[in-house]
């Protein structure tokens, strides 16, 4: 019984030379299009692996998603944003500010961001650790919530216990 894969992305079945094409560069089951797509995103390596590993575990993240004010590495749009922090010297004080000033746009919109330093990315263990911190907050983020009103009576007197 042939088993047929499907692309993590968009679902769509995968030749087995795609598959194991995509499986060699990615580590998971891509599309052509959405091999392409990736490529051409601007994502480096390290948010690229970050966001296959939360996409593979069903999330609907989006990579470089665009808010109104910039490109967050990968997001539950709306819900959610992740950053990763990168270790360029030439750059690393423009980026904390940049870091700083988005932070305090999605506070206002009250939308979480989790920033992680790719120096914790390159050891295996500490990468699986951090998705499954981050698998946590997608799912705290994206469960339903609930809200109800109670309205209280006040406490019976002795005359209308009676």
């Amino acid at each position: 019984m042939k088993s047929t894969t499907h692309c993590i992305e968009c679902g769509q079945p995968l030749s087995r030379g795609v598959h194991e094409f995509s499986q060699q560069l990615y580590g998971y089951s891509l599309c052509l299009k959405d091999q392409c797509r990736i490529a051409e995103s601007g994502a480096t390596p390290q948010v690229v692996d970050l966001y296959l590993a939360l996409k593979s575990r069903n999330f609907p993240v989006v990579l470089e998603y665009y808010d109104g004010f910039r490109h967050v590495d990968i997001a539950l749009p709306g819900k959610l944003y992740i950053e990763l922090n990168g270790d360029y010297e030439d750059q690393r004080k423009m980026r904390v500010i940049a870091d700083l000033t988005h932070s305090v746009y999605a506070l206002k919109k009250k939308i979480p961001t989790i920033i992680v330093s790719n120096i914790m990315l390159d050891n295996p263990e500490n990468f699986a650790h951090i998705i499954e911190e981050l698998s946590k907050a997608c799912r705290v983020v994206l469960k339903p919530s609930y809200e109800f009103s109670v309205a209280c009576a006040p406490p019976f007197t002795a005359a209308q216990l009676q």
